[in-house]
């Protein structure tokens, strides 16, 4: 059986005919691929944190404009900014949220009916 190809023909002639032999064009297509994978990567934290965007935008100080523009790779502010408020949001809700429920007797988190 043949092994697929990664890329399709017409993205190897693109690459080729504008971007292989132009610097500036292939700095930004890393640029591109990195925003992407940071916006991967944000999403997910996020989701498995079980936050909402609004809640991450409100410890990150974004808005959660922000937030989602950065989830879809497609911030117009300054990256790296942005990246620092996130992680801290994150490592603050782990620390704030997460850990102290991980650390939960199961009778702090059932409910029980009240003797009337």
């Amino acid at each position: 059986m043949e092994e697929k190809k990664v890329s399709s023909d017409a993205h190897q002639w693109m690459y080729d005919r504008f971007i292989k032999d132009d610097p500036e064009c292939q700095a930004f297509l890393k640029e591109v691929k990195v925003q992407a994978d940071v916006a991967g990567q944000i999403y997910s934290i996020r989701r498995k944190f079980g936050m909402t965007r609004e809640q991450l935008a409100e410890l990150a100080g974004l808005s959660p404009e922000a937030v989602e523009d950065l989830e879809e790779s497609d911030y117009d502010g300054d990256w790296e900014v942005a990246i620092q408020g996130i992680n801290r949001a994150f490592h603050d809700w782990f620390q704030n949220v997460i850990l102290p429920a991980a650390q939960m007797k199961p009778d702090e988190y059932s409910v029980r009916a009240m003797n009337a």
